[in-house]
């Protein structure tokens, strides 16, 4: 009995050895299969403050990285985005939803929704890409 458990042993970790030196590669993890493709886009931007209750349209450049908007400029020097920030707000969603000729199957426009959010005040950015 003893035997058995330790040919069981010396093949399992053999074979967890086998495998955690395998490199797994991903021919098409490059390729774009959907969406748009990375860069700045005008957009409308359809702005609402939750603390002033401020509603506002604009067109604005957004960035566009994954299918997600990362950033959005305001023009005047001023911008929100993801990832790491100095002015202390947190900058969630971006995701992006596709529209589509379903006769082409060409994307007619993208939209997402962006909040910011700062202390108590909640800031939402209802994106649109056409």
């Amino acid at each position: 009995m003893k035997q058995l458990v330790l040919v069981c042993i010396i093949l399992s970790s053999l074979t967890f050895s086998s495998y955690a030196n395998t490199e797994i590669s991903h021919p098409t993890e490059n390729i774009r299969t959907f969406g748009i493709e990375d860069g700045w886009y005008e957009a409308t931007v359809r702005y609402y403050n939750s603390s002033s209750y401020t509603r506002s349209t604009y067109t604005l450049s957004v960035k566009v990285q994954y299918d997600r908007v990362v950033a959005i400029d305001f023009g005047n020097g001023g911008s929100v985005h993801s990832g790491y920030n100095n002015s202390g707000y947190i900058y969630s969603g971006g995701t992006l939803s596709y529209q589509r000729d379903y006769s082409s199957g060409s994307i007619t426009s993208a939209t997402a929704r962006v909040t910011v959010s700062q202390g108590t005040t909640m800031t939402t950015f209802d994106i649109s890409i056409n």
